[in-house]
């Protein structure tokens, strides 16, 4: 199977960039909607709606983004030894997630005994259980934030052991039929505030554009400024109008801004401008943190400074992101099957490059 080059000896920027962009509307969702009160001010409804829809674009681009990045090298794995070691990829992904959650879950009950803050414990547990998407567990505002690792968790119990299961020849049509299954129910059903049913598709299609030769054609051959523009702003109406007919379309949209962007440099360049790269790098630790300093002021004994907020995200990506991935990798490593032999007169690297 011939694959998209993506994360490996060399970082994907263009990926990294949008990390930074889907981060970033999350905080400044938050910022508007919670951190600053306009509440008094002419248009708040419509400040409301708009950081709304922020919020639900960020994430929904980590989606897509998690489904590519995490397909691809699931097969490039099984291109490199033969197979896919499901211990290994559950490893990388504990060693990926737990730690820096597990940091912030601790900075939580340390506000709370400070009398910073104040939660009911079992929250927490809800959280660290991934249930916070289910709608049928209390996850209060310091925790709310973690229903979209609930999703990817629960997808990725299945994804793995699915790609195993499936001949390479079936993959892209369960997907394309997983896909039809989650937006024909979304359409059936009545919305969350989450869209499970989006959500999930998200992932699937970015496994999808990770998986298939044709699609990757399709985004690359039609291309261009005008419909990455045009493509952008029906992404933004979705959820800025909640419209059912553009919510289903936003997996499909989403692919294409993203990753048409490969063929537009202009739109390439700012993506991989130094700003976007550093917010994009610890998108994660700051996905994390910034719901402990965006919230609104009567969830405070007193409100913490958002300086501190870069602070906290910079020790989070540097003593404990980076350094348990690392590990994670490291520890993957050792239950991975040996790299297969590569046919004789071809070098082996030819199997993993587009």
């Amino acid at each position: 199977m011939v694959l998209p080059q993506a994360e490996g000896p060399k970082r994907d920027r263009l990926i990294d960039g949008y990390r930074g962009v889907a981060v970033l509307c999350v905080v400044s969702a938050h910022l508007l909607s919670y951190r600053i009160d306009f509440s008094r001010l002419p248009g708040a409804f419509q400040i409301a709606k708009l950081a709304a829809a922020l919020a639900e674009m960020g994430v929904q681009l980590f989606f897509v983004i998690s489904g590519y990045i995490i397909t691809t090298l699931l097969v490039k794995e099984e291109n490199r030894t033969g197979r896919i070691s499901i211990p290994a990829f559950y490893i990388r992904r504990f060693f990926r997630i737990l730690p820096p959650l597990l940091v912030y879950f601790g900075a939580l009950f340390v506000s709370r005994a400070a009398g910073v803050i104040h939660f009911d414990p079992l929250t927490v547990r809800n959280s660290a259980l991934f249930t916070c998407n289910t709608g049928l567990t209390r996850c209060q505002w310091w925790v709310a934030h973690t229903w979209s690792l609930a999703v990817e968790e629960q997808f990725y119990l299945a994804w793995p052991l699915l790609l195993v299961l499936l001949p390479p020849s079936r993959r892209v049509i369960f997907l394309i039929a997983l896909l039809a299954l989650l937006l024909g129910t979304f359409l059936l059903v009545r919305p969350h505030w989450h869209n499970n049913w989006i959500s999930f598709s998200c992932i699937a299609a970015g496994a999808l554009y990770a998986l298939s030769p044709k699609v990757r054609d399709w985004v690359s051959r039609r291309a261009s400024y005008s419909a990455w523009v045009a493509a952008g702003a029906l992404f933004a109406l979705g959820p800025a109008l909640f419209l059912k007919p553009l919510l289903v379309l936003t997996p499909l949209l989403i692919v294409f801004v993203l990753f048409a962007a490969r063929d537009l440099p202009l739109v390439s360049r700012l993506l991989q401008s130094g700003p976007l790269q550093a917010v994009g790098l610890c998108s994660y630790s700051l996905y994390l943190w910034q719901q402990l300093f965006l919230g609104r002021a009567r969830l405070y004994a007193e409100l913490p400074p958002l300086a501190a907020l870069p602070v906290f995200v910079a020790l989070s990506f540097f003593l404990i992101e980076r350094p348990f991935a690392r590990l994670g990798h490291r520890l993957s490593a050792m239950v991975q099957a040996p790299r297969r032999p590569s046919p004789p007169g071809e070098p082996y690297e030819a199997t993993n490059r587009a």
